[in-house]
């Protein structure tokens, strides 16, 4: 893949927009079959209304499942349609992920605008996303090929894992003897294998061989730990922060991350500050949240991150050419996942 041709092709934030524009009418006549009121509530979380129920401006939401569900399986429209329902489902089961992450993290704002168990309360939320999984699931049915049997096999097995990972990461708050090992594992579970999921989802699709799907596997893992680590440096070091309710939420948590772990395998007075904060219960500042991000990035932590996204970006890339033989989707998946260690620098 030549420089020139990559230089070519659609930005990330081009190829989202066109992969929205795509998806959408099939994911509102989806969200269509939901009764109410827990219709109004995902067209609510994907940002199509406000909380009465009025139409609103898009929120923007990311619509990553279906992107890389969708060049997985090529660059044409035929191609596409050959895997809207995958990605559909994909991206039905991501929200559903993100509606119960929000309660469980207590996060209050999403976009700019209280998550969906903020704005309706947690009860309600929890089924919303219990519907939502129902949902991908009777889509996939539907369909009653092979193809969609095995998929339906993979993410009921993905979810699964993803919900013992959840509760792993629970228990494991709030302590300096987290280990790194356990915390990767925790975002492969819940981002990097159902990223692999839906990478192999577009590859089966269209009949791919043994090798390529192989190949759009490994693909999925690694973009899929690179966001998972990316999505970690942007919640203590990234500008998007600031427009949050609750900045460096995962600190102010003290969350199981792996960048945290590894700072706190290091050793001097800076590791003896970060262990006491881990292992204290107050209540942190802002200014206290601020320093324990110092403190980390002083322990190795950040560098050690920002290398891991380095990392994975690279073995994505890697596994690209064999994974995707379509002659524009690969450079595309690769410009979405470079973004990612673009906005390091």
């Amino acid at each position: 893949m030549s420089e020139t041709f990559v230089q070519t092709v659609r930005t990330s934030q081009q190829i989202t927009q066109d992969v929205i524009a795509y998806m959408e009418p099939a994911l509102r006549a989806a969200v269509d079959r939901l009764d109410e009121p827990v219709r109004r509530m995902t067209e609510y979380h994907f940002g199509w209304v406000d909380a009465e129920g009025r139409p609103t401006s898009p929120v923007g939401f990311r619509r990553r499942p279906a992107l890389v569900a969708l060049l997985c399986a090529g660059s044409t429209p035929q191609a596409w349609d050959a895997a809207r329902t995958a990605a559909l489902a994909g991206t039905l089961m991501s929200a559903a992920g993100t509606v119960h992450d929000d309660i469980v993290d207590r996060e209050m704002l999403r976009k700019g605008r209280p998550t969906l168990w903020a704005a309706f309360g947690a009860p309600a939320a929890i089924q919303v996303g219990v519907a939502l999984h129902c949902l991908a699931f009777e889509l996939l049915a539907e369909v009653g090929d092979p193809v969609s049997t095995e998929l339906i096999r993979r993410a009921a097995r993905a979810i699964r894992e993803c919900c013992s990972g959840q509760v792993r990461d629970l228990e494991s708050e709030g302590t300096s003897r987290m280990s790194p090992d356990l915390a990767v594992e925790l975002l492969e579970k819940t981002i990097a294998l159902p990223t692999a999921g839906v990478c192999l989802a577009g590859a089966l699709v269209r009949g791919a061989g043994e090798d390529e799907l192989a190949a759009a596997e490994r693909f999925g893992y690694h973009a899929g730990m690179a966001m998972a680590f990316f999505d970690d440096w942007e919640g203590v070091w990234g500008t998007s922060r600031d427009a949050l309710e609750d900045p460096l939420a995962d600190l102010r948590r003290r969350k199981s991350r792996a960048f945290a772990a590894v700072a706190l395998r290091s050793g001097g007075p800076a590791r003896d500050q970060l262990a006491a904060f881990y292992d204290d219960t107050a209540e942190p500042t802002l200014d206290r949240l601020r320093h324990v991000a110092d403190l980390v990035e002083e322990c190795g932590g950040r560098a050690w991150l920002e290398e891991r996204i380095r990392e994975h970006v690279r073995l994505a890339h890697a596994a690209l050419p064999q994974a995707v033989p379509d002659p524009v989707a690969p450079a595309e998946l690769a410009a979405f996942v470079a973004a990612l260690a673009d906005e390091l620098t």
